[in-house]
């Protein structure tokens, strides 16, 4: 399982520059149109999906495929749904998105904590922190549904900065534990 992922690390590390790919477009444009709000976000939460899947299909890890169907299909949802569901439900689809799949990254984390080992044990707790904070932003929109567009983008903006940098570090730590696992890993 792990010398997959050593071999793909590079898929979590495309995972978090997509993110920080994100939060630079919601600090360039924050006063950009719904629209472009929806489609952006439709996109960045089909693109990570796909990543996310790409790396449990080839590492074998349930948990990390079924967040990234839960964001693939987020993401579909919001590119191909009529415009005034989606105006209407994007802090709420945004809100569960954030919730969902945070709760899958401790899980996956926890799970690599009991099987981690020498440096492999930071890879779990910068995973977890990303769902920390996946879940902590999540509960802000459910909580507070009427953010206003603008406010929005500069939210998600800083939640996917956060997480786009967690997600590289993470990358970085599992692209180590070459030396971890006793045995060559080719990349």
């Amino acid at each position: 399982m792990f010398d997959e992922l050593v071999r793909r690390w590079w898929i979590v590390a495309a995972r978090g520059a997509v993110s920080v790919a994100f939060a630079v477009a919601a600090f360039v444009a924050p006063d950009a149109t719904r629209t472009w709000l929806i489609s952006l976000f439709g996109l960045f939460a089909l693109a990570d999906g796909l990543f996310t899947m790409g790396a449990g299909l080839s590492v074998s890890w349930l948990t990390l495929f079924l967040e990234g169907f839960v964001g693939a299909a987020v993401g579909v949802v919001t590119l191909f749904a009529p415009i005034s569901f989606t105006e209407y439900w994007l802090v709420v689809n945004i809100g569960l998105y954030a919730v969902v799949t945070g709760g899958i990254e401790l899980a996956g984390a926890m799970n690599l904590a009991k099987r981690a080992r020498g440096t492999m044990v930071r890879g779990d707790r910068l995973l977890g922190l990303n769902g920390a904070v996946s879940l902590v932003f999540g509960a802000i929109l459910l909580f507070n549904t009427t953010v206003e567009p603008p406010v929005l983008m500069r939210m998600l903006g800083a939640f996917a900065l956060v997480s786009g940098v967690l997600l590289l570090a993470f990358a970085i730590n599992v692209k180590t534990w070459r030396t971890v696992l006793g045995r060559p890993v080719a990349a």
